[in-house]
C-alpha cells in the first residue's frame, strides 16, 4: 500500500506521469541528469588534483570529460530535434558518439596501469564500501536490462545512450574491484590482485570496443541504405 500510494502520487503529477509513461521524455531526463553528475565529478577531480597533485584525478577527470562530451552531444540533439523525428540525424549522432566512446579505452588503459604500478585506485572506508558495491552492481544490472529493453524502440539515440551508461557502469566495476582489494585483500598475493585487475580491465575494454564497433557498423549500414534510397528517409 505504501509503494502504491507513492506511485499514485507520481502518476497524479503531470511531470511524474510523463516521466513514467513517456520513454522519450524519460531518456531526455536521464541524459541531462547524467550530464550534470558527470560535470560535478569533473570539478571534484580537478579540485582533488590541485589539492593532492595526483595524476590519478587527472585520469578520472579526462574519463568523465569523455562521458560529458557524448552526453552533451546527445542532449543537444534531443533538445533540437527530439527522438524519432529524424532517423538520419539520429544515426549520424549515434555514430559520432560511438567513435568517441572508443577513446574511453585509452583512458581505461591509463587507469589500469596506474592501479597496477602506482598503487592508485578507489578506496571506501567502513560500511561505505558495501553501499558502493550495492550501488555499482545495481547500476550495472539496470544498464544491461535497459540496453535489452530499449532495443524495441529502434532508436539509435536511445541505444547509444544506454550503451554509454553500460560502459560507465562497467568502468565503475574496476574502481569497486580496487576498493575491495584495498579493504579485504590483505591476505591475497599482490600478483593475484594485479592479474584480476588486468583481466577485469581487459574484459571491460573488449566489451566497450565491441559495443562501439557494433553501433558504428550498424549506423553506417543504415546510413548507406538511406543515401542509396533503399530505405525511406523518415
Amino acid at each position: 500500500m505504501f509503494f502504491k500510494g507513492i506511485k499514485d502520487r507520481i502518476l497524479g503529477n503531470p511531470v511524474g506521469n510523463r516521466y513514467i509513461n513517456d520513454v522519450r521524455f524519460r531518456t531526455e531526463v536521464s541524459v541531462n541528469a547524467s550530464l550534470l553528475f558527470n560535470l560535478f565529478y569533473i570539478i571534484v577531480n580537478i579540485i582533488s588534483f590541485f589539492l593532492s597533485r595526483s595524476m590519478w584525478f587527472v585520469v578520472l577527470a579526462v574519463y568523465y570529460s569523455i562521458l560529458v562530451t557524448m552526453r552533451l552531444l546527445i542532449a543537444n540533439y534531443i533538445r533540437a530535434k527530439g527522438i524519432g523525428n529524424d532517423r538520419f540525424g539520429e544515426l549520424r549522432r549515434a555514430k559520432l558518439c560511438s567513435y568517441i566512446l572508443l577513446t574511453v579505452n585509452i583512458v581505461l588503459s591509463g587507469a589500469v596501469l596506474m592501479i597496477l604500478y602506482r598503487d592508485k585506485g578507489s578506496e571506501y572506508k567502513g560500511v561505505l564500501i558495501y553501499a558502493m558495491a550495492t550501488y555499482t552492481f545495481y547500476i550495472t544490472t539496470l544498464a544491461i536490462v535497459n540496453l535489452v529493453r530499449y532495443r524495441k524502440y529502434n532508436s539509435p539515440v536511445m541505444m547509444i545512450t544506454k550503451i554509454i551508461t553500460l560502459s560507465a557502469a562497467l568502468v565503475s566495476m574496476i574502481s569497486l574491484e580496487t576498493a575491495m582489494f584495498s579493504q579485504f585483500g590483505a591476505e591475497m598475493a599482490v600478483e593475484s590482485q594485479r592479474l584480476m585487475i588486468m583481466l577485469t580491465g581487459a574484459g571491460v575494454s573488449i566489451t566497450v570496443i565491441i559495443l562501439s564497433i557494433y553501433m558504428i557498423v550498424h549506423t553506417n549500414s543504415e546510413i548507406r541504405r538511406i543515401k542509396n534510397g533503399k530505405q525511406r528517409y523518415v
